[in-house]
């Protein structure tokens, strides 16, 4: 059957801005419409395909050989050296990029347009494909980038709202009316279905997903970050120190052979630094969990007591001073910071060595999960300054030392270590943090980072790696690392948490920790000093680097957390009225209640709109009906409705004196339902024309305030009968 022309125009319409919306972000504006065209004129054409002889599998081979075959001539002509120097260089290469989305748009939408005009079921292929390239626009958004795209989010942000309430709000709207255009089906009933379908679906995604806070990254596993809810409530006491609870259930730090998370710039936090610091290394290390009991395969937290009581198993509910954390002394120095979590974790951390842990009140619930403040013994002096110093504490007993030292049993282990340290000065061979460094950077030259390895299966995959290929990721190096220390004397053990490049900080005073920042280093420790980091930084890698954080995400989080609102995009003063009712109404809207009462008002407004429209897509035979329900929506607007048994006639009798046409299209709508073949001989243009009459005499009869205020009321066409 063939389609309208309006539905036609409309999904070519469609075609050509969500393609236009997908390439956007990723070429000029010349090459964004040059891809919408294309897509356009595919649609025009996939319909006249559709409605010929052409079977659907030559259709599709067709449009997968033409674009094979366009792919190559685009290519060609990029070679092309005569064309490249008839233009200059910018000019040539928007053409080809023009040339290259444009052509290859057509026949791809060609191909989907025809196949589905002639099977319907693929209108959903197109519903996702068009819903996934517009949510290109915010797709930095999903990982954490409230302040993207900046057209979207200044606005919101300058008066206190919060933009993913925006950014979901338009998502659903987006696939509803995608669906509203490309479903169309002739039949009522099969539209009413798949619309209630799509509905459904939108207000599934809406209602699952936590409108107002950030998207929260996978749980790191491995014990790196400790994201994640934890699996089990802990009690606690007043200082928040957790009660029948095995600390091994939160330290889980298992090799994998691919550790890969997908969400690498998600943020998990924000620091703010109270004081200047820059650190020796050149890297911020937030410690947040502690690993050095071996048993047998790998290092876990431990079961002891006094050992590795500077880490927290829990956060504090009040201030708390950290058992074992060192002394502020000529190598290290007060450092005090606020942490703002933006994602669950299982513990606390801090940066580097914490001294004393204290809640905070949370300025933004609806972003941060907790804030806490934390006071650091952060390092000052460097490997050199730190020579000299004894390893382990004299107040550690025999089994504690034993603990630290404890390795596997292979004689390979300390083979290695004896064959690296005897590379050291005679008179130096045996200072524990010369002996740390060297294992750290023969690690650093010998190994190659990898996210991906083979070694997980292996029975001792530290060995595997070691005596292996090398190519491991952050916790094959810092367990490697602490069995070769150990193996040469040194106490060491395994830490956990973030490691942020001091680069990141660009100077400001809020450091950006996202989920790819998850880390795991060796730390030694120095009599007078404490546990001191050695991380090992390969010399090769197989992976990507890691993007830089963004700046200005990076700020504006910062500002958040110390509860200042954002500045306008002009910098102008904030704090109208109208800004401020504004900024409350947002609010109101990311909390559940109103999430519910939008969605609702939003399938409403929908449901009208669709009440109204119809007439412009439905078949003859069904014609009266909906064009006599329609008009009965808009007389309802003004409060002219049927009373309680009052008939159909009787109705459009009571109002003739102010509405004439509307008697004639009761008829028309009673004859068509008692079988009248009126309705399916004159149409179309008839019933038209009856309508717009009927809307006519409405508006002469009715003021326009009256019927404007109408349109707005979303539950008035429940008044019509």
């Amino acid at each position: 059957m063939k389609s309208p022309a309006l539905v036609i125009a409309l999904r070519a319409l469609v075609y050509a801005l969500c393609t236009a919306v997908f390439i956007w972000p990723l070429a000029t504006l010349t090459t964004a419409l040059a891809g919408g065209l294309g897509a356009g004129v595919g649609v025009l054409l996939g319909f006249r395909v559709a409605a010929g002889r052409l079977r659907s599998l030559f259709i599709l081979l067709g449009s997968a050989i033409a674009t094979a075959l366009l792919a190559l001539l685009i290519g060609a002509l990029s070679r092309s050296g005569t064309l490249a120097e008839a233009l200059s260089p910018p000019s040539f290469f928007a053409l080809v990029d023009a040339l290259r989305f444009g052509l290859l748009a057509l026949p791809l939408a060609l191909a989907l347009s025809a196949l589905s005009a002639r099977h319907r079921a693929l209108a959903f292929v197109e519903v996702g494909l068009g819903g996934m390239m517009v949510s290109q626009l915010v797709a930095e958004h999903r990982h954490g980038a409230i302040n993207r795209p900046f057209e979207i989010a200044d606005p919101i942000l300058s008066v206190g709202g919060d933009p993913s309430v925006v950014f979901y709000a338009l998502g659903g709207a987006a696939v509803v009316l995608l669906a509203l255009v490309l479903i169309m089906e002739r039949s009522i009933v099969r539209l009413v279905l798949n619309l209630g379908l799509m509905l459904l679906i939108v207000l599934a995604a809406g209602w699952g997903a936590q409108s107002g806070v950030l998207p929260r990254p996978e749980p790191q596993g491995g014990g790196l970050g400790l994201t994640g809810k934890p699996e089990g409530k802990q009690q606690e006491n007043k200082h928040g120190q957790g009660k029948g609870k095995d600390r091994r259930d939160n330290d889980n730090l298992e090799f994998r052979d691919q550790e890969q998370n997908k969400d690498k710039q998600t943020p998990v936090a924000v620091v703010l630094l109270h004081d200047d610091y820059s650190p020796p290394t050149g890297i911020y290390y937030f410690r947040q969990g502690a690993f050095s009991q071996f048993n047998g395969r790998r290092l876990i937290g431990t079961t002891r007591d006094g050992l590795d009581r500077d880490v927290l198993d829990t956060f504090p509910v009040d201030e708390l001073v950290v058992p074992d954390a060192p002394e502020a002394n000529s190598e290290r120095a007060t450092l005090e910071s606020t942490v703002a979590l933006l994602a669950d974790h299982t513990r606390p951390f801090g940066l580097e060595s914490p001294v004393s842990f204290e809640a905070a009140q949370n300025p933004n619930p609806e972003r941060f999960k907790r804030v806490y403040k934390v006071v650091s013994a952060a390092l000052t002096g460097d490997f050199m300054t730190m020579m000299g110093r004894q390893a382990g504490s004299p107040k550690w007993s025999a089994e504690d030392r034993a603990e630290y030292l404890a390795l596997p049993p292979d004689p390979r282990y300390a083979e290695l270590a004896q064959k690296i340290a005897s590379d050291l000065p005679p008179e130096l061979a045996k200072d524990p943090m010369l002996k740390a460094w060297s294992v750290s950077e023969w690690l650093s030259k010998e190994g190659t980072y990898s996210l991906k390895s083979k070694h997980a299966s292996a029975t001792d995959p530290t060995a595997h790696f070691l005596f292996g290929d090398k190519v491991g990721y952050c916790v094959h190096f810092a367990h490697a690392a602490t069995y070769l220390m150990r193996a040469l004397g040194v106490p060491a053990r395994v830490a956990t948490g973030y490691a942020v490049e001091e680069s990141a900080r660009q100077g400001g005073s809020a450091i950006l920790v996202s989920s790819g920042a998850a880390h795991a280093w060796p730390e030694v420790y120095l009599d007078g000093v404490g546990w001191v980091i050695v991380d090992v930084q390969p010399q090769r890698t197989l992976d990507p680097a890691p993007e830089p954080p963004d700046a200005d995400l990076q700020r504006l989080l910062g500002q958040l957390a110390r509860g200042i609102r954002p500045l306008p995009p002009d910098g102008g003063p904030p704090g109208t009225f109208w800004k401020d009712w504004l900024a409350n109404a947002a609010r109101w809207a990311g909390t559940q209640l109103g999430r519910g009462l939008v969605c609702a008002l939003v399938l409403l407004y929908l449901a009208k709109l669709w009440r109204r429209l119809a007439p412009s897509f439905a078949p003859v035979k069904s014609l009266a009906r909906v064009a006599y329900r329609a008009e009965l929506d808009r007389l309802a607007e003004v409060g002219v409705t049927r009373r309680r048994g009052e008939s159909r006639e009787a109705f459009a009798e009571r109002v003739h004196g102010e509405l004439p046409s509307f008697e004639q299209l009761t008829a028309a709508h009673v004859g068509a339902r008692f079988g009248s073949l009126r309705a399916q001989t004159n149409g179309r243009p008839e019933l038209t024309h009856l309508s717009t009459r009927v809307r006519s005499e409405r508006a002469r009869a009715f003021a326009l305030w009256r019927r404007a205020l109408g349109v707005f009321v979303p539950w008035s066409f429940f008044k019509a009968r």
